[in-house]
């Protein structure tokens, strides 16, 4: 009897003490109420405020700038919020947690929470993450602009001296989301690395040093203007044969001209000028680059290189014959060479005066090679005639001559010292060129010269279209008008080379 009695006291002992304890954990935590004294990154919050402070923390974290720097440099390249490096905030978690304290259904357990956070030992964080899409994103213009390529060592042929390497530089994206993740969770963090690796050229000065160059492989000479609206042009031409001079293409390597002469801007050194675009005559940056790659073309074809990539003109060209140009956009169209020879060639392109002159030079001139052309079809241009209220009278504003189309084979033959050869064949179009005139409203366009006949079977027979005549003349085409041609900005008369070019040509070097 004394056993039972005593094991109902010590029953009704731990029962009344759950009881208390479940009655304490409803009377002072009840679910709608935080633990007094839980904390949310570092603030106090009660239950009625939790989720505005929570909301005004992640914006200030999100609003919190920093500066990014390229490794390297001491100079701060961008300055951006953590919002826009892509770090995000879980709001909804960070206000769940808090709440959750005391609130396990854990009397003990609770209790204890409740201690600690009147003891101000209940911090919750804010739980960041990174969106490395955003950070690659907001680098990629920065990339474009801070990366560099190598400069390999080149000859500086006129003072016989070499010009070192330059070693090429990367921004790596990736390695700068670890520094916005570090960021987002240390608020002392102010500044931001942005990794760079540095490669070096595939040419050393050392290499440089070893070449052989006493033998002109090949060469080709064009010539161009500088006078009036053309010294621009001339000037671009001299850039871009600066930046082609001593560059060294070693055995089996591929030269791209767009890669060594850079976009066609004003930070890279050409200036406005005339260019064919979209086969009308226009002024852009870097008119008279493909003069350069024409030349460079016509060297490399006689000096037994492979032509990767090549296009033609979208008409024959004054200063080349067709066939041996090539036309280039940066950084669509480009020329490609490789040098299939066994020893480095080195370029060496100068301009003197009207004159630009563009050498290959190596260890022997290991091939003899001959270029032949022959048109095989001319095809007659068309006409488009715009009125232009500013003009008056019988003035014409010639935008554009118009220049017969031709498609042409091409030959190369290369003879090697032991007798053998290698003969190839390929074929150029070139578009004609419509003939634009600006007229007057109402103006009489039976007054305008004809157009020329379609080719006859023999093309060889046909005689050159007529072009009509600038300044303060009367058309020969039509004696009786008093018509006035007058070239626009930029137009130029075509050349024999253009209107009427031999049926045959053979050139050997």
């Amino acid at each position: 009897m004394r056993l039972f009695s005593r094991v109902a006291i010590c029953i009704g002992i731990v029962g009344t003490a759950a009881g208390t304890l479940a009655w304490q954990k409803n009377a002072r935590f009840p679910d709608a109420l935080l633990l007094p004294g839980v904390r949310v990154d570092g603030e106090a919050v009660r239950a009625e405020n939790v989720d505005a402070v929570v909301h005004e923390h992640v914006q200030q974290l999100l609003s919190r700038t920093v500066l990014l720097t390229v490794l390297g440099e001491s100079k701060p390249v961008k300055t951006a919020s953590l919002a826009e490096l892509g770090v995000t905030v879980n709001e909804a978690r960070a206000v769940a947690l808090a709440k959750s304290y005391g609130h396990t259904g854990d009397p003990l357990g609770d209790m204890e929470a409740a201690e600690k956070a009147k003891n101000g030992l209940i911090d919750v964080p804010l739980e960041t993450s990174v969106d490395a899409s955003k950070v690659i994103a907001m680098l990629a213009p920065l990339k474009d602009e801070l990366d560099t390529t190598p400069a390999s060592a080149r000859l500086d042929l006129d003072n016989r001296t070499i010009i070192p390497e330059k070693n090429g530089r990367s921004l790596d994206p990736w390695g700068t989301v670890i520094g916005v993740q570090r960021a987002a969770v240390d608020p002392t963090i102010t500044s931001i690395l942005i990794p760079a690796t540095s490669f070096p050229p595939r040419v050393s000065k050392e290499v440089v040093a070893s070449i052989d160059v006493h033998a002109v492989l090949a060469e080709f000479e064009t010539y161009f203007s500088r006078s009036g609206d053309q010294a621009r042009r001339g000037q671009n031409i001299d850039n871009a044969a600066h930046k082609l001079d001593g560059v060294v293409i070693s055995p089996g390597e591929v030269l791209s001209f767009n890669a060594v002469v850079g976009d066609r801007s004003e930070e890279n050194g050409f200036q406005k000028s005339w260019e064919i675009f979209k086969g009308e005559m226009v002024e852009g940056v870097g008119g008279g680059t493909c003069q350069v790659a024409s030349t460079l073309h016509a060297a490399a074809f006689f000096g037994g290189l492979d032509v990767i990539e090549r296009l033609p003109h979208s008409r024959p060209s004054a200063y080349i014959p067709m066939g041996l140009d090539s036309t280039v956009v940066y950084p669509a169209v480009d020329l490609k060479l490789r040098n299939v020879h066994a020893f480095p060639i080195v370029l060496h392109a100068k301009t003197e005066g009207n004159k630009l002159k563009i050498q290959l030079l190596g260890a022997s001139k290991p091939v003899k090679v001959s270029f032949a052309r022959e048109v095989e079809k001319t095809i007659p241009w068309s006409r488009k005639v715009e009125e232009d209220e500013r003009l008056l009278g019988n003035k014409v504003i010639v935008k554009q001559h118009g220049i017969r189309g031709y498609r042409i084979k091409r030959t190369r033959t290369e003879v090697f010292p032991d007798g053998s050869f290698k003969k190839e064949s390929t074929t150029d179009y070139y578009p004609p060129t419509t003939e634009i005139y600006e007229v007057p409203v109402g103006f009489d366009v039976a007054l305008l010269p004809p157009l020329p006949e379609p080719p006859t079977e023999d093309d060889s027979t046909a005689t050159p279209a007529p072009v009509a005549c600038t300044g303060d003349c009367k058309h020969a085409d039509n004696p009786g008008s008093d018509v006035t041609y007058v070239d626009a900005p930029g137009t130029h008369t075509p050349v024999a080379a253009q209107t009427d070019p031999a049926k045959t040509l053979t050139l050997t070097r």
